[in-house]
């Protein structure tokens, strides 16, 4: 999306990564509301995810029209979330799934083994016929407080912005760039039918910012955040295969943009390696 050079295969040991997701919106499977509806696709997962609650969530929308804001309405729905003893969270309500760890985190192709296992059972033991969309996020966040005006020098100029120390000092309190792309059919995405989107977030965020995913993730301190969230909305058939594609497509955009904006200082902070092609 962005015209940077693509990364080489590389890993940081201390990387401020926070949340990997991945997530699948599809047409509503009404069974995966219930229990007993649920437990194929539980049953399937059951050596990756040997536990599963089920959580009620009240979700509230307001439409706003020329007359002002109308009525609120208020909906329940029904996620089931499964998990492991190991940082791993699945979450499913009857027109989504999103698979997602913390600084667990693993590497890629971890990640992308366990997404495939998660699409298979959603279309062998969930039903599920069709992915509406496909989403990628990773969200970085790094404790300005413990770095003091060091992580300023971890990341390139065009990505601190105004939040650089020598410009804010302790006057900022909030400084959030948003940047949304489009890639055009072709190149690494060639599989897709239409194009695909990106948004990067990046600034500084104040303590007690709740940031939207999934699950919301908390900020108790003031931080740098740096969000990357690429994603492709076209029905297509729920194909494990071309889905995991795609999920690999998406994350490689996510990896060389997070390459290019962390300077030579960062790399040393953060633990930067390359990886031999022959690892697995």
């Amino acid at each position: 999306m962005l015209t940077v050079p693509s990364a080489p295969r590389y890993r940081m040991t201390s990387a401020p990564l926070v949340q990997a997701v991945a997530q699948v919106n599809f047409p509503i499977v009404a069974r995966l509301k219930s229990v007993e509806g649920i437990a194929p696709l539980q049953d399937a997962l059951l050596d990756l995810f040997p536990y599963m609650n089920q959580q009620v969530v009240q979700e509230v929308s307001l439409m706003i029209g020329p007359a002002g804001p109308a009525i609120p309405e208020s909906a329940q729905s029904t996620v089931h979330v499964f998990t492991d003893d190991s940082g791993w969270h699945l979450s499913v309500t009857v027109s989504s799934a999103s698979l997602w760890i913390g600084p667990e985190y693993a590497g890629v192709d971890d990640f992308a083994l366990r997404f495939e296992r998660v699409c298979t059972a959603l279309r062998e033991a969930g039903g599920v016929r069709r992915c509406d969309r496909l989403g990628v996020r990773y969200v970085d966040l790094v404790e300005i407080g413990e770095a003091g005006d060091d992580w300023a020098q971890w990341f390139r100029p065009e990505i601190v912005g105004l939040a650089h120390p020598d410009l804010s000092r302790s006057t900022l309190t909030t400084s959030l760039t948003e940047t949304r792309l489009h890639q055009d059919p072709g190149g690494p995405l060639s599989n897709l039918d239409n194009q695909a989107e990106g948004v990067i977030r990046h600034g500084v965020v104040p303590p007690g910012t709740i940031l939207k995913g999934v699950p919301p993730q908390p900020v108790d301190h003031q931080a740098f955040l740096f969000d990357m969230d690429t994603f492709v909305a076209i029905a297509q058939p729920f194909d494990d295969q071309k889905l995991i594609a795609q999920y690999r497509a998406l994350h490689a955009e996510i990896e060389k943009v997070f390459h290019w904006a962390v300077t030579d200082e960062g790399r040393v902070h953060f633990g930067y390696e390359l990886v031999d092609d022959t690892e697995g």
